[in-house]
């Protein structure tokens, strides 16, 4: 019996709209480093806790060697196109990562803005685009690696957003920057060491009443961490920030609904 065939999963390479709302979830004394240095950490992909970020789907190489094989070519010649292709994606890239959705998740407060002691800062695709001035943004692609990934372009998306199936329930935005340097390291067949480069980099926010559109707080917490974050916007000069302020949809009673 013939082994089952992969199943393919065609990806898109269309933008998301400029007005695309996204979610970014910080624990307090994260968001307080933004208002201290008016700045968000970009992190290069081998610091996540996925050890797959940074890598192109597996049927990339599979078929590959196919045509390789087909067509009487050693698959070497393309081999090291592929080992480069992995050491850019996952060391030399500085990325920042949002999470899509017209309304707040509970999930991605839990995971990532410690519940009752969070904020989520609400912005749009095109405002930190504008405001950050990356290289580069797009939605995240999730995929099953036994799938062949297929795109409409010869080189396809960028490898950065690529992320297993796994992971689909984040509902994922990134925005990044290159390391030129270390580009041109690894182009050039350079050695280097992981414990050599930098975790990250700042980068500073141009316009802040742009970038953010609201503040919600994590649901339940309490009137003392609501008059702490007012207090540290006020501290940083930020009060304008106080209008945008809100309680989470979580914390509405059911019966005000009926209303």
């Amino acid at each position: 019996m013939s082994a089952k065939a992969p199943r393919e999963l065609v990806v898109s390479e269309e933008p998301m709209p400029d007005g695309t709302v996204i979610w970014r979830y910080l624990e307090f004394e994260r968001f307080l480093d933004i208002l201290k240095t008016h700045s968000l950490w970009f992190s290069r992909p081998f610091h996540f806790e996925d050890q797959w970020e940074g890598l192109f789907p597996p049927s990339y190489v599979r078929r590959t060697r196919q045509y390789a094989d087909a067509n009487g070519i050693s698959f070497e010649e393309f081999d090291l196109d592929f080992r480069r292709r992995l050491l850019r994606h996952r060391y030399a890239h500085f990325v920042n990562c949002w999470h899509m959705s017209d309304h707040e998740s509970d999930a991605m407060w839990k995971l990532y803005a410690l519940a009752k002691k969070g904020i989520a800062i609400q912005s749009t695709v095109g405002a930190v685009n504008e405001c950050l001035g990356p290289h580069n943004s797009g939605r995240v692609i999730y995929y099953d690696p036994s799938h062949d990934v297929i795109s409409p372009s010869i080189f396809g998306p960028h490898d950065i957003l690529f992320k297993r199936s796994s992971f689909s329930w984040e509902q994922e935005y990134r925005f990044w920057f290159d390391d030129d340097e270390l580009l041109q390291t690894i182009e050039a067949g350079k050695e280097f060491q992981e414990e050599d480069l930098s975790p990250g980099r700042s980068v500073g926010i141009s316009n802040m009443q742009r970038l953010i559109e609201k503040i919600v707080v994590a649901p339940g917490a309490s009137d003392e961490f609501v008059e702490g974050l007012r207090a540290a916007c006020a501290e940083h000069r930020m009060r304008w920030l106080w209008n945008l302020i809100e309680r989470s949809y979580s914390d509405r009673m059911w019966d005000s609904f009926n209303r």
